[in-house]
């Protein structure tokens, strides 16, 4: 019997096989000397199944209802409750009361501050003006790459565009922003902030804000922005009294990457190449890379145009753009086909005949068509001499850079005394004696 195993195993597998196949079609069965019998069915059982069924979909259905239902009230009565603690105890929109305020803005200058960019707030809501990206804008960046985004530097701000990557800030409290926002396209954009110069008790906040924001106000003070302060380390969003500490301080070549994450709204920081794990969530808007100073000082922005110091960017190319754009090449030297020529100095549209007859107006000439016809070659291009435009002596313009010591004209008088003896006018022969 042991020997034999695996036929009894296979003979026990076609048994059972057979078996199955046949129940559809039998009543009852024997097996070993057990009596399986098939239960009856009538339409019945299937009427009281359904009902079943039916009873159980609508008490899972009613469940997730009620549920839903339980949340909303829940998030109702928290909505009534804050806003009965605000009027009660005269909280604002952050969160605090008018003691509070006092005690964080302590002078006139921060509580105008703070008042002014409420005001800016209300009167600018987000989609209030559309960020999106243009067309226009769209085949800019195909075009030229990521060097299609550069900062603006307004009238109100003081400070000076270095190049479109560099801001020098002059003083005071100011703000700029690019003049592209970040892109949606892709799951992962990133960029990084170098710190070329910087006192010690100057701050950077380096992060990201939708557009138009307070050119007063650091990055992370108001709605729908969020920054890092190089001074302390501190990550602020939507308010400047609450911030939570990620990193370090950053000092003068220190590099600060910011990653924006569109899909979920999540922005993370990097410093030096090494990742925080820290996140700032909930940023679902048009965002535009937005830098903010207290003092002077100054930066250099990386957006993919040359290598990032955070390797995993360069890895799987989480710049704003492609490095080169599709800008097309400038033609071939010479191919003139389809392109718009600059005429020259001796160009015929702009040559005339010198004419005695003009007054003063019209007393600077220009060469005549005769000498203009003998300069060309025979091959039918232009000599490359020009020859300096004419002036007569009455012409006061021409006294003066005469005086000044000019040689870029010539008298009309010694222009002609220069013509070769064969463009002189011909005498006609005297009637003969005869």
């Amino acid at each position: 019997m042991a020997r034999n195993w695996p036929g009894t195993l296979a003979g026990a597998y076609l048994l059972g096989m057979r078996a199955v196949s046949a129940l559809p079609h039998m009543e009852s069965m024997r097996i070993n000397g057990w009596k399986l019998e098939r239960p009856a069915t009538n339409q019945e059982d299937d009427d009281d199944a359904l009902v079943i069924m039916m009873i159980l979909f609508l008490a899972i259905f009613g469940t997730m209802a009620g549920i839903g239902v339980v949340f909303l009230v829940l998030y109702a009565v928290g909505q009534l409750v804050q806003r009965a603690r605000r009027f009660v105890l005269g909280l604002d929109e952050d969160g605090m009361s008018e003691r509070m305020r006092s005690q964080l803005l302590p002078d006139e200058d921060s509580r105008q501050s703070y008042e002014l960019a409420r005001a800016f707030e209300r009167q600018y809501p987000y989609g209030s003006v559309d960020t999106q990206l243009t067309p226009e804008q769209q085949a800019l960046i195909r075009e030229k790459g990521v060097d299609a985004w550069e900062f603006d530097v307004t009238l109100d701000v003081n400070a000076m565009l270095q190049s479109k990557t560099e801001v020098l800030f002059m003083g005071g409290d100011n703000c700029v922003q690019t003049n592209l926002p970040l892109p949606k396209s892709n799951s992962v954009y990133y960029f990084e902030i170098k710190i070329v110069e910087k006192p010690a008790d100057v701050s950077l906040w380096i992060g990201a804000a939708t557009k138009p924001y307070p050119a007063w106000r650091m990055t992370g003070w108001n709605k729908y922005s969020a920054g890092y302060c190089t001074n302390t380390g501190s990550v602020h969003q939507n308010s400047p009294f609450r911030g939570s500490r990620i990193g370090e301080r950053l000092l003068v070549g220190d590099i600060l990457g910011i990653g924006y994450q569109p899909r979920s709204g999540v922005m993370w920081f990097t410093r030096n190449g090494r990742r925080y794990k820290e996140i700032v969530s909930g940023m679902l808007y048009d965002l535009f890379p937005t830098i903010s100073a207290d003092g002077p000082c100054s930066f250099s922005a990386n957006f993919g145009q040359r290598g990032f110091v955070f390797i995993e960017a360069n890895v799987k190319r989480w710049g704003l753009g492609p490095i080169e754009g599709a800008m097309q090449p400038p033609p071939i030297y010479g191919a003139n086909q389809n392109t718009i020529l600059l005429e020259t100095a001796a160009s015929d549209s702009t040559a005339s005949e010198p004419d005695e007859t003009h007054g003063d107006n019209d007393s600077i000439q220009t060469a005549p068509e005769s000498t203009r016809q003998r300069s060309r070659t025979r091959s039918g291009r232009r000599s490359s001499s020009h020859r300096p435009p004419l002036y007569q002596k009455e012409d006061p313009i021409a006294a003066q850079l005469l005086e000044a010591g000019s040689t870029s004209l010539e008298p009309v008088v010694s222009y002609r005394s220069k013509q070769p003896k064969s463009l002189e006018p011909v005498a006609s022969d005297p009637p003969s004696s005869s």
